[in-house]
């Protein structure tokens, strides 16, 4: 999966191209005919508007980050044991490096 507001960033094509070993390569963008979508399997398109108290390009990261969390928040539903499982292995390999005294 990857995630870029124009769609043109150089590292995140690169980086779907090269994910794109078998399973499902999904875009987040606001331009579905962009160099990022033209590589993945799946585009989610995020159209915004400027409204005049936030720019554009901070309200599509907005939009972005809302549809990574559904997505994520489906899947983990969708596979909760293995997904409580993975969660409880990544707290603990962040532990030593957490600022709020959980390390050490």
């Amino acid at each position: 999966m990857a995630a870029t507001v124009s769609g043109l960033v150089t590292r995140t094509v690169e980086a779907l191209v090269l994910s794109h070993s078998g399973g499902t390569t999904i875009a987040v963008t606001d331009v579905p005919a962009s160099p990022l979508a033209a590589h993945a399997d799946l585009v989610l398109a995020t159209r915004v508007r400027a409204t005049g108290l936030r720019s554009e390009a901070v309200l599509a990261r907005h939009a972005q980050m809302a549809v990574l969390d559904v997505l994520y928040v489906a899947v983990a539903q969708r596979t909760y044991d293995s997904t409580t499982v993975a969660m409880a292995a990544t707290q603990e390999a962040v532990r030593p490096y957490r600022g709020d005294g959980g390390g050490n």
